[in-house]
């Protein structure tokens, strides 16, 4: 188990094929994932459908009206209706005072240039003062945050954001879930 320093090492260092669920989480995981394809859907089905109470349809209306980059970057985060935080149900390996929540986008978010490790700059800084802000209103300031690598990424359908929280107890954890984040 890597300790809250050590997380933020790596995320900040950009080594995130580091970050791992546990051995149990892991077979968990991939227990549910053949569970799914017994009932001959996927995880990123169950995610926009069940999970977030999305269609397809939208997400393919959000592609359409935001295809590029510079669009996409406009409108992420932008209003509410396009975005949705929940926890983790597959969380990674951290101790239990790191709390692994997952923003989704219905809207693309344009991090990285292509499939590199390369950041794009305004796409970065937008994200962290809309995380910066929101957890502001929280008392959070020991946080971390990642969007993985196309290569490292279970869910690739729809666009999400690995936010990691570093606070004892969950209260805070849950009024952020009850209420949610505003856009920016």
């Amino acid at each position: 188990m890597l300790s809250w320093p050590e997380i933020t090492d790596l995320v900040r260092s950009g080594e995130l094929q580091l970050l791992l669920r546990s051995p149990a989480v892991t077979a968990s995981y991939h227990r549910y994932k053949q569970a799914l394809a017994d009932r001959n859907t996927t995880v990123a089905d169950v995610v926009v459908h069940e999970k977030l109470h999305w269609t397809s349809e939208t997400l393919a209306q959000c592609a359409h009206q935001w295809p590029t980059p510079e669009l996409q970057l406009q409108a992420m985060l932008s209003d509410q209706q396009l975005f949705a935080l929940r926890t983790n149900d597959f969380p990674y390996d951290f101790p239990d005072h790191v709390h692994h929540l997952v923003l989704w986008s219905k809207v693309q978010i344009p991090l990285y240039e292509g499939d590199s490790r390369k950041k794009v700059p305004t796409v970065e800084a937008k994200l962290q003062q809309f995380l910066n802000t929101n957890l502001a209103r929280y008392g959070i300031a020991d946080f971390a945050w990642f969007i993985n690598y196309p290569s490292l990424q279970s869910v690739k359908a729809v666009s999400h954001i690995h936010v990691l929280i570093s606070t004892r107890g969950s209260e805070k954890i849950a009024h952020i879930l009850a209420d949610g984040f505003s856009p920016i």
